[in-house]
């Protein structure tokens, strides 16, 4: 039937939504839309689906970032596994039809804004599916952490700033960093709470790769830098608050507690919210302190 780690519950559509991950869109996506209007580049339309689109594409990639499990069940019988393959297809069904809809959405904004603007859209739209799909499958080469540092990340950031404003900007670049490497740290919370389903299972996530320990302090990395990092963009005036961080040092200390677990503890169950907590609050903090 499978082995003890094999759930398909974990399939279920709503825990598949991954509700908590919302924080990532919303922050980064807000973040390049409030950086428009910052700059006299506003528009209240263009950033609404710019927003909205973001969303759709962050709930379209959780529910395909299961997709590659389909290989872990093909070969079992019983009704665990039948459960299991229609769970993940009806998943990565809606997937689609949410990534077709954030695709009209962002056709509006290439015919509004200029075709550069296609270049954003095509190379997030491609990222998320090879994020488990073949060829490429990133996350099971451990470059998911990296990528979605680069796509979830500066990509997003970017890329809501440049369709809002019709504008590229370096300095916007430098400005996403500090919210891409809290991306990267959310998905880093998921694989360190999967971490012992991931290596029985042999799915190469960077956790597995690395090992449980490293994970651990790459996450405790990628949490702590955004600090020394906010202050470096506040001296060359590219944020100007950043006394408006200081609320979410209340929340950091929770999810880095947490790494005093073992793999397999029960506790970092409460890993990734945590950490989608503590985005949200530095997320809020941060857009405001560019304001």
């Amino acid at each position: 039937m499978g082995t003890p780690y094999l759930n398909p519950e974990k399939y279920r559509f709503v825990r598949a939504l991954r509700p908590f991950s919302y924080s990532v869109a919303l922050i980064t996506c807000g973040l390049g839309v409030t950086l428009s209007f910052v700059r006299d580049h506003g528009d209240p339309l263009r950033g609404f689906l710019v927003v909205l689109a973001g969303l759709l594409l962050q709930a379209a990639s959780n529910l395909a970032n299961d997709h590659a499990d389909l290989a872990l069940w093909k070969n079992r019988t019983g009704g665990m596994a039948e459960l299991a393959v229609s769970r993940i297809r009806f998943n990565f069904l809606i997937a689609g039809l949410l990534t077709l809809l954030a695709s009209l959405m962002g056709i509006y904004l290439v015919i509004d804004v200029g075709w550069r603007l296609l270049a954003f859209g095509a190379a997030g739209i491609v990222a998320g599916y090879f994020y488990t799909g073949e060829p490429i499958h990133y996350k099971s080469h451990g470059l998911g952490v990296p990528a979605v540092f680069l796509l979830t990340g500066v990509l997003m950031v970017s890329g809501a700033y440049y369709a809002v404003s019709a504008e590229w900007s370096y300095q916007v670049v430098l400005i996403s960093l500090p919210v891409s490497l809290l991306a990267s740290a959310l998905l880093l919370a998921n694989e360190l709470r999967d971490y012992l389903d991931d290596k029985s299972n042999k799915i190469g996530t960077l956790t597995v790769k690395i090992g449980f320990n490293n994970s651990k302090a790459l996450y405790t990395l990628c949490l702590l830098l955004t600090y020394p990092i906010s202050f470096y963009l506040f001296i060359i005036g590219a944020i100007q608050n950043p006394l408006l961080l200081l609320l979410s040092l209340v929340f950091v200390w929770q999810p880095l507690r947490l790494l005093m677990c073992e793999a397999g503890d029960v506790q970092l169950v409460q890993l990734p919210p945590l950490t989608g907590r503590y985005f949200v609050v530095f997320g809020i903090g941060y857009i405001f302190s560019v304001v």
